[in-house]
């Protein structure tokens, strides 16, 4: 026998296999990404306390928020928030997507039947018996797949992919912010009970100054304008508790609304003088900051995600492949069945007219699309700078103004006391007192609001360093064992892992 053909035979083999591995394997084409340069400093503007090594947002968020009325406010927001439930509801809906994606590169199996009939016309004149049905019946397994040989269908799985870890990274930033709104909002009311304590003396030392003046004036030692003096501040006193009142109500709300919660009062345990600060407060390299960010992550998966599209549009330049194949039974009547298959293979390809024009505009828009991501990502990880900078100055300017405020309210009392003194004595008006009691007043607000606005900086720092998001780990096991992590992404290494856990 001659093995001529029979090595022709298994050199064509090899070439069929060699040919339908690189269709397989195919490249995907479309650009590589390439990480767009954002020029940052070698520390961030304002940052004086030395330390490159650590960041304030290197802490769990329990263990910068010691209070541990603040603490069981925030679990209980990251338990219920409206907001975080919706964007794990779109990371979920963003996951099955993806899981879609992937799934088209898989061949497609399906099961089709069908059956067809019709009755022949009868004989004349025999009317009996009718003529017999006529009719096919058959049933088979279809299986299709595209062969993805530019690379189309798996440059859709990506942009699913980024698009799916971009919507964790919004989850994320959604978590960051809920934790910084709910301490914001607790600090707001710490300092607002402050005030209004100062407000209540205020109106309380007031009304003790109005009674004795219309003690007086009844007693013609006084006159009436000491006693329309002695009213006007009283009541100026109770107005400045009205707007204070006003405040704790709508800020009460907010944190409620955060909460999940109706409208209702919130509980405060310790007083904003007593609520310590951060010894140090360092911010670490610019460069982390950006690792960190879920906006800038965001961004970043968005910028990968429009480079993927890029490649998707350009494959559709290129001519697309389907392999049908099919196998089952038909029958005429349903006694007897026979085996049927079968398969095809189909091409299709888009000419450069007509319909050519729509895919290249399509590919067009996508370039644009990147480009403009390219500009978003630009801004947003230079906007996160600026956002540090204007956190930090903003933590160093208001010790400033606490340690000045703190030193004229000194004064005051010393003047207050004094102008009282002299007034006992005969020596000064009450005009004297009036007007020293409400420049006192209105620095003790003052400085009630400096020490709370001091936590809320410290707190809009650790929120814009990207702080704030690590779960406790008492959590992080609930999830375990429940199951609920099976999909969830991993974060990234260079994170760092939860501390202790928090008071409870």
């Amino acid at each position: 026998m001659n093995p001529e053909p029979r090595v022709a035979r298994a050199s064509m083999q090899r070439w069929a296999a060699g040919w339908l591995v690189a269709m397989l394997a195919g490249c995907a084409v479309g650009p590589n990404h390439v990480a767009p340069e954002v020029p940052s400093a070698e520390q961030h503007r304002g940052d004086e306390s030395g330390d490159r090594e650590h960041s304030l947002s290197d802490l769990p968020w329990w263990e910068l928020y010691l209070d541990p009325t603040l603490v069981s406010l925030i679990r209980e927001a990251t338990e219920k928030a409206y907001d975080l439930r919706i964007a794990l509801a779109r990371v979920d809906a963003a996951r099955q997507s993806h899981q879609a994606a992937i799934w088209a590169l898989a061949p497609t199996i399906g099961l089709n039947a069908g059956a067809g009939a019709a009755v022949g016309t009868p004989s004349i004149p025999s009317l009996y018996p009718p003529e017999p049905w006529s009719g096919r019946f058959g049933a088979a397994a279809v299986a299709s797949w595209e062969a993805d040989l530019y690379g189309r269908l798996r440059r859709i799985a990506e942009v699913a992919e980024y698009e799916f870890e971009a919507s964790d990274e919004d989850r994320r930033g959604v978590y960051i912010g809920l934790v910084g709104d709910v301490a914001e909002l607790y600090f707001t009311l710490s300092y607002l009970d402050e005030q209004r304590e100062y407000a209540i003396e205020a109106i309380r030392t007031r009304e003790e100054t109005l009674k004795l003046f219309q003690e007086r004036s009844s007693g013609g030692v006084g006159n009436d304008l000491e006693v329309a003096r002695a009213r006007a501040s009283l009541e100026q006193a109770k107005a400045q508790m009205t707007l204070i009142d006003l405040q704790v109500a709508t800020s009460e709300n907010a944190l409620s609304f955060l909460l999940a919660r109706s409208p209702g009062p919130i509980e405060r345990r310790t007083a904003i003088e007593n609520i310590a600060l951060p010894p140090s407060i360092p911010a670490g390299l610019p460069s982390s900051l950006l690792e960190r960010r879920p906006d800038v992550r965001v961004a970043e998966k968005s910028l990968l995600a429009a480079n993927a599209q890029i490649g998707a549009e350009k494959a559709d330049f290129f001519p697309k492949f389907e392999l049908t194949g099919f196998a089952g039974v038909v029958s005429p009547d349903l006694t007897e069945a026979q085996a049927a298959y079968g398969g095809a293979a189909a091409f299709s390809w888009t000419l450069p007219v007509l319909g050519g024009q729509r895919v290249r505009s399509e590919y067009k828009a996508a370039i644009a699309q990147w480009e403009g991501a390219t500009a978003y990502y630009e801004r947003v990880a230079i906007n996160a700078f600026r956002e540090v900078a204007d956190a930090l100055a903003n933590v160093s300017t208001l010790r400033a103004r606490h340690e000045a405020l703190a030193a004229q309210m000194k004064a005051l009392v010393d003047a207050e006391q004094l102008a009282v003194s002299r007034y006992r004595g005969g020596v000064a008006d009450y005009l004297d007192v009036l007007t020293t009691q409400e420049a006192l007043l209105f620095v003790q607000l003052d400085i009630a609001n400096v020490r709370g606005r001091q936590h809320i900086a410290v707190a809009r720092l650790y929120r814009t360093l990207g702080g704030g998001w690590l779960l406790p780990p008492e959590e992080d096991e609930d999830k375990k064992r429940k199951g609920k992590n099976d999909d969830e992404p991993t974060e990234a290494k260079n994170e760092p892992a939860p501390a202790a856990s928090p008071p409870a």
